[in-house]
């Protein structure tokens, strides 16, 4: 604890909370967590699914597609493929709408890296529809699924991308 010295023996809470907010700044805005997650890493450009999609269409002279930012909102079915890519800019917040499926609710969404994303609300309404909000924080790639790691129902793969500096 940080000592105050016009008081012998008591902590200084201002200083000690500067301390605080100081560390936790740079545990957070600095540095990356590996993963492509360096601040000025490019995202790499969304999959294609072969099984349910097909190859890119995208040539090497294609720009790549723009990123989402401030929000995004995506509805997802039963019958639509299980795999979704999205690039978004950091701070985006993502809406997924997950329709009522005949199997029952939906489960509960989990995120691979909760650095780089973070589910922020889950809600169910009346007719079994699932709305779910997820806040990407920070660049790098992260996946988003529901159900089981070895057969999720559901894949969202985030690519979050820096601000290009100007």
């Amino acid at each position: 604890m940080m000592r105050d010295s016009s008081r012998p023996g008591r902590v200084s809470w201002p200083r000690l909370g500067a301390v605080l907010v100081t560390v936790s700044c740079l545990v957070t805005a600095c540095g990356g967590s590996g993963h492509g997650s360096h601040p000025d890493a490019t995202p790499p450009a969304p999959s294609a699914d072969p099984v349910t999609r097909g190859p890119s269409q995208s040539s090497p002279g294609t720009p790549r597609p723009r990123c989402v930012t401030r929000s995004a909102t995506l509805t997802h079915g039963p019958g639509e493929p299980s795999v979704h890519d999205l690039c978004v800019r950091s701070g985006t917040t993502v809406t997924v709408i997950l329709q009522p499926r005949p199997q029952g609710p939906w489960p509960r969404p989990r995120t691979s890296n909760p650095m780089l994303a973070l589910v922020t609300s889950t809600a169910t309404d009346g007719k079994g529809a699932t709305r779910v909000t997820v806040r990407s924080a920070r660049t790098g790639s992260v996946t988003i699924t529901w159900g089981p790691d070895s057969t999720p129902v559901f894949t969202l793969r985030l690519s979050v991308a820096a601000y290009p500096v100007q």
